[in-house]
């Protein structure tokens, strides 16, 4: 300290040496002759160049002591930071909670890691120097995670990660060998891979069972189809195209026959259509045209709308309706029972009746085959019961004892006799109860005989 305070007086009598000696030579120049000031003056600004000279070592002491002071003061200021960890190591501070948390997320992005387990977040106290911007925090993490970690080459199929590989030309050249297998089999289609793969840089632990040996990815990629390849062709094909029906009504045919007018004849069709395949499964088809070379023709069919009779062999004449039935009992017309709600309860059907209504001979609507034949503990006497197909079927009720012509399995025609009508079961006196079944359930019988 001795030292110091020395040096500076000698610089401070130098510098009142310098100030008295300006002064001097300005009152030389007033009062004295020219050739007497100028050596005074040369003298007096050869002591001005060394005392600048020992002025600046002064300056820059002084600079060099203020500094320190600053320095000092200023780290042993403590103030709120937010620190970053690293399995509990510091790695940085930064002013704000969000500058640790960019620098965080920055560097997991660029090392391509996922699990941050190990990075911590937390606040405290620390000195303002210590502080660090984002940027180079985040530079200060991922050395930090990079210890003990290896750069790889991940494999990502379909937004998965199917493995890793640290040689990024291994995984590069098994794909292109499958491409290029594939191509060759398939010389006239476009080869691609069915899966969307993606490779990325990423950083794993050196012992990640993740990152496999390049002999177990040729084995999963080109033995056991790990990542599968498809390929797309243009395939040509002439079609066959459908003919269709068109029915015609006519009243040359009576209601229930039918004949064809007109036979049909498919039609052709160029088709060009895309097709994608997975070996040789077909997974897509787009049609990208379609010309009709030959156009189909339909086949017409006229059903029958005249309302007449039917005479049997037999002897007896059966009327056809203008429903889809014949009339299911002979000599009598009169309906007696519409089908619906009445006093003694919902009817299922009608009931058909007139003058000696008793024997009259009860016959088939429609053509079909017996399904029950017999008596009926459910009120309706001796009854038969027809299957016509497609769900339909008829039933006729009340017949007398010992009437019934047929059995259950026997198949008839429209208009043959089932048996008589009779006054069996749940009934006041002789008439037909006729009934028409869809898919096992009651219906009105009425449209079915053109009521």
């Amino acid at each position: 300290m001795g030292v110091f305070f020395r040096t500076l007086r000698v610089y401070l009598t130098n510098l009142g040496l310098f100030v008295a000696g300006i002064f001097s030579a300005v009152f030389a120049v007033l009062f004295y002759l020219p050739k007497k000031a100028i050596p005074y003056l040369k003298k007096t600004f050869s002591s001005a160049r060394l005392f600048l000279k020992r002025a600046a070592v002064l300056v820059l002491i002084a600079a060099l002591v203020t500094g320190s002071l600053w320095l000092a003061l200023s780290t042993g200021e403590q103030k709120k930071a937010v620190e970053l960890k690293l399995n509990g190591n510091t790695v940085g501070w930064a002013e704000t909670k969000a500058e640790a948390e960019q620098a965080r997320t920055a560097a997991l992005s660029a090392l391509g890691i996922t699990n941050a387990d190990g990075v911590e977040i937390a606040e405290g106290r620390t000195p303002a120097c210590n502080l660090k911007s984002a940027a180079t925090l985040s530079q200060l993490l991922q050395r930090a995670l990079s210890n003990g970690r290896v750069t790889v080459c991940e494999v990502v199929v379909d937004g998965i990660v199917l493995c890793a590989l640290e040689d990024e030309s291994v995984v590069r050249s098994v794909l292109n060998d499958k491409l290029n297998r594939a191509a060759a089999a398939y010389p006239d289609s476009t080869v691609s891979f069915s899966e969307t793969v993606a490779l990325r840089s990423a950083s794993y632990e050196a012992d990640d069972e993740r990152i496999w040996t390049p002999e177990k990815f040729k084995l999963a990629v080109g033995t056991l189809d790990a990542i599968t390849v498809q390929h797309v062709a243009c395939e040509k094909t002439v079609s066959p195209l459908a003919y269709d029906t068109v029915e015609l009504q006519t009243n040359t045919l009576f209601i229930g026959d039918s004949r064809v007018r007109r036979e049909g004849r498919d039609g052709q069709e160029y088709v060009v259509d895309l097709v994608t395949y997975v070996g040789q499964n077909k997974v897509l088809s787009k049609q990208l045209m379609s010309v009709t070379v030959l156009q189909p023709v339909s086949r017409v069919v006229e059903r029958g709308m005249r309302a007449g009779s039917l005479t049997t062999s037999q002897g007896y004449t059966v009327t056809q309706t203008t429903g889809v039935f014949a009339w299911p009992v002979v000599g009598l017309y009169t309906v007696t029972s519409l089908f619906g709600p009445r006093s003694l309860g919902y009817h299922h059907g009608l009931d058909i009746s007139g003058a000696n209504a008793a024997g009259s001979l009860v016959v088939a609507a429609a053509g079909g085959t017996v399904v029950e034949a017999g008596w009926s503990t459910g009120g309706l006497g001796n009854y038969v019961q027809i299957d016509h197909g497609n769900g339909i079927e008829t039933l006729y009720a009340h017949m007398q004892n010992n009437s019934l012509m047929v059995s259950v399995g026997d198949v008839v025609t429209k208009g043959q006799a089932l048996g008589r009508v009779g006054n069996t079961g749940y009934s006041f006196g002789a008439h037909l109860h006729f009934g028409v079944l869809i898919n096992g359930t009651v219906v009105d019988p009425a449209p079915y005989l053109g009521l």
